[in-house]
Formats: structure tokens, sequence, C-alpha cells
């Protein structure tokens, strides 16, 4: 492979000549974001470590493919190692994100260079999109990237090069116990009372209180195992396993739980005897009078509903879940507690995530020093 620079437009490319797999001879050119004037030797500079690059990797000079369809082809390849939600999510972040960006441009994967991906960063962030769906969309492209060096069709990562917006720190909507108390009432005839009190409650995820079964209810030992999800993309899949081994716990059942959920388990048993062969046989323990487990999309959606018909503060199913941990961080828990409660993987988690709950107990222990202190 040789190589060679040249100026476009007031600035130093490099040019590198290879030949594609059938003999044939291509020139690649690459910007180097150096301008002429006092930059040459910098310029010379870059036109070696490129060439040294390529010439390290073995690049095989396949057919050109655009890079919006490599992404897909991509996912294909990975589909039989990743799970079945997670391949669906990054399929979503393909279509939505990558594939009408890159496909319009006809940019191929040989192609690709650092400046195109951070441009279409700087586009996204401009048209309102979050830092942190960058972050995600990033995630995605910079692997499939990866796979693309280890077969040899690129020479370098080029997602490796660009600069990602900074991630805002999230800021989760939760109730007060009072709110929450008002909700447990508004909710109490809505078919989905037990899911709203359990994520209430226990602090667990939408896909969790989905995923519990009658199975994982010990009513000897007084205690509810978080074990199963469910979780939906463009299908509902139920998963045989929790995501993490933290998130994976046995939390006590107390009376009044264990009483609810004995009453809710008998009432499905009398269902399931009135409806006969209509009634849908399964373990779960949130779904319809029928038998038929609830949804992750219409527990979002009635949830949403009956917040707003009652005009209700507007939060997330999910701010059940912060709703549990701010009551436990305000009856004096630890974060290390809270973190084995709600399932965190790491103590850093739940204290990114609540750090700003924490503002209170600063404020109960300035309001100690100031009264031991005598200031002025």
């Amino acid at each position: 492979m040789t190589g060679s620079l040249q100026i476009k437009s007031g600035v130093y490319y490099a040019v590198l000549n290879f030949k594609d797999e059938t003999g044939k001879r291509r020139p690649k050119w690459v910007c180097t974001n150096l301008k002429v004037k006092d930059n040459k030797r910098k310029a010379e500079a870059f036109l070696n470590k490129l060439l040294t690059e390529y010439a390290n990797m073995r690049t095989t000079y396949n057919k050109d493919v655009l890079f919006s369809e490599y992404m897909l082809l991509w996912l294909e390849t990975a589909a039989g190692s990743i799970e079945r939600n997670t391949y669906e999510s990054y399929r979503a972040i393909i279509k939505r994100y990558i594939e009408p960006h890159f496909s319009a441009r006809k940019i191929k994967l040989q192609n690709l260079e650092p400046q195109h991906i951070q441009t279409f960063y700087n586009g996204q962030v401009k048209k309102g999109l979050s830092p942190n769906t960058v972050i995600k969309v990033h995630a995605n492209i910079r692997k499939a990237l990866q796979h693309a060096v280890k077969m040899n069709m690129i020479p370098y990562n080029p997602a490796d090069r660009v600069t990602l917006p900074k991630k805002k720190a999230y800021h989760a909507n939760f109730y007060t116990a009072e709110q929450v108390n008002e909700l447990l009432t508004i909710f109490k005839n809505e078919p989905i009372y037990p899911a709203v009190m359990l994520a209430a409650f226990y602090g667990l995820r939408r896909s969790e209180v989905l995923g519990l079964k009658w199975s994982h209810i010990d009513f000897k030992a007084d205690t509810i195992t978080v074990q199963d999800t469910v979780v939906q993309y463009d299908t509902v899949i139920d998963k045989p396993r929790i995501k993490t081994k933290a998130s994976h716990r046995t939390l006590p059942l107390i009376p009044a739980m264990r009483g609810y959920l004995i009453r809710l388990k008998s009432r499905q048993a009398e269902n399931q005897l009135f409806l006969g062969p209509v009634y849908i046989h399964n373990d779960y323990v949130c779904k319809r009078d029928n038998g038929v487990p609830f949804s992750p999309d219409y527990i979002t959606g009635r949830f949403l509903g009956v917040l707003r018909k009652n005009q209700l503060p507007h939060i997330r199913f999910h701010g059940l879940r912060h709703s549990a941990a701010s009551m436990l961080l305000a009856n004096g828990f630890s974060l290390k507690e809270i973190q084995e409660w709600l399932g965190h993987g790491t103590l850093a988690t739940t204290a990114n995530i609540y750090a700003h709950l924490r503002f209170q107990a600063k404020q109960d222990m300035a309001d100690s020093l100031g009264k031991t202190l005598v200031i002025g």
C-alpha cells in the first residue's frame, strides 16, 4: 500500500492507494482536518500513522457496503449472542436514528471517518435528542464497528475518535408518602392495582412486577423472590431470569401485603372456576380477570391515563420505584440498604440516582451544627 498527501479546499488529505480483492487499484481519501499553512509535518505524521494502521490490520477490502446496510448486517450476526429484547432495542435505534442519516448520505463502511460520526452526533443534539440517547446510539455504532475491525473490514474503529456530549444527571420524579397513599386509594378499583401496589411498596421495576409469579411468593416463609422479568419492544418477552445477580433478591412479606395477596390469589381462583375453559392459565400475579397477563405497554398506558383523569402530578410508572427509594431515605435507611432493596448492581448506581434526595440529610446536619456552634 502506498500513500500521499493531497490538498483540497485548503486542507490536507491523506490518499491511500491499495488493491481490492479483484486486484483493481483503488484510492481512499481521508481528511486530516489540518489546514495547509504550517501543518505539512503534522499531515505527514498523520499519513504515516494511517499507513501503519492499515498495514498492521491486514484489512480485507471486500466490495463496498453502505454503513447503514452494514449496521443491519452486523445486528443479524449478533442476534444469536444477545437477548431478544436487546436485539429489538438495537434494531429500533438503528432504524430510527442511524439508518435515516447515513443511508441518505450513502457513506460506505470502508469510507466512514470519525468526522462523519461526529457530524451525525452533533446534528442529533441540535435536533433536540438528549445527550444520554446519543450515548446509547454511540454504543451501538461502536460495537458494530469493533466487529468490522475484528473481521479486518476496516483498519481501526472511527467511533473511538469522536467526542461525545456530556451525559446529563438523571433526576427522577417521585411522589411523597402522602401522594403515594392518595395514589393507592385512587387505584384501589383499577385492574392494575396489584402492579401499582407492588411497585410502590417494593420499588420493583415494571418488568419485575410483570414477571412476578405465585411460585415466587412463599406464604410460609413470608418472602417474595424477584427472579423473572417480562419486557417489551416489538414483542412481549418473558425472560426466566433477572438482568443481574444483584437484581435477584428476596424481600420480606409483611402481614398487610400477605393478606392482600392471599385475597388476590383466591379471587383469581374464583375467576378461573367461573370462566372455565375460557380462562387463560398461568402463574402470573398481575393479570386480567380472564387470566391474560398484563403487557408492559398496557401498564404504562393505564397508569398514565388514571393520573390524567384524576389530575395527579405526572410521573412514570418507574417513578413508583423512585418514590419507594425516597421514602426509605426519609426514614433513615442507608444507601447500601436501599441498594439491596432495589436490586441495584452497585452502590454507585444508587448514589448517582438518589444523590439529589440526600440534600435534606445535609440540611439536618447543617441545622444540628447551627444549634451547636455560635456564629458571629
